[in-house]
């Protein structure tokens, strides 16, 4: 664990609508396929945030997003863009299996009493950078105050 502070950055996003599941994971790896498509894929930082809590929203609502962290302006074909305002979050770098994931989320509350953490009311992020995840590694990182 490690506290960070992510500056504003400006990204590409690709967004699904609907229920959170197996169309996140199909939306990711689309999305991995655009972004070796346009040439990026080398040192690319890829994030991953469910914008809507399913238990206030209706799920068919509920917003998923997958962005490209880029300077970049003009791509080969059409895609959202919009910068991502700064904030400081806690860090933890885990595994990237199904299993590892889905029992950090699990744990989630007791992770966040056992290190006392100021949680922002924000949406989670999920960041993959390619040389972390090469390595089998992600990041789960928590806006905190």
């Amino acid at each position: 664990m490690k506290i960070e502070y992510l500056p504003p950055v400006r990204v590409a996003y690709f967004r699904k609508v609907g229920v959170y599941g197996l169309e996140n994971q199909v939306l990711m790896k689309n999305f991995k396929r655009w972004v070796k498509a346009e040439g990026l894929w080398e040192n690319a930082v890829i994030l991953g945030i469910a914008l809507d809590d399913p238990t206030r929203i209706t799920a068919k609502n509920c917003r998923y997003d997958v962005y490209l962290v880029t300077n970049k302006t003009n791509f080969k074909t059409c895609v959202k863009q919009r910068v991502i305002q700064g904030q400081k979050v806690v860090v933890f770098k885990i595994k990237h299996t199904e299993e590892v994931i889905g029992e950090f989320y699990g744990q989630l509350a007791q992770i966040i009493s056992k290190n006392r953490l100021k949680v922002l009311k924000q949406p989670l992020i999920e960041r993959y950078k390619v040389s972390l995840v090469q390595s089998g590694y992600c990041e789960i990182l928590i806006p905190i105050k």
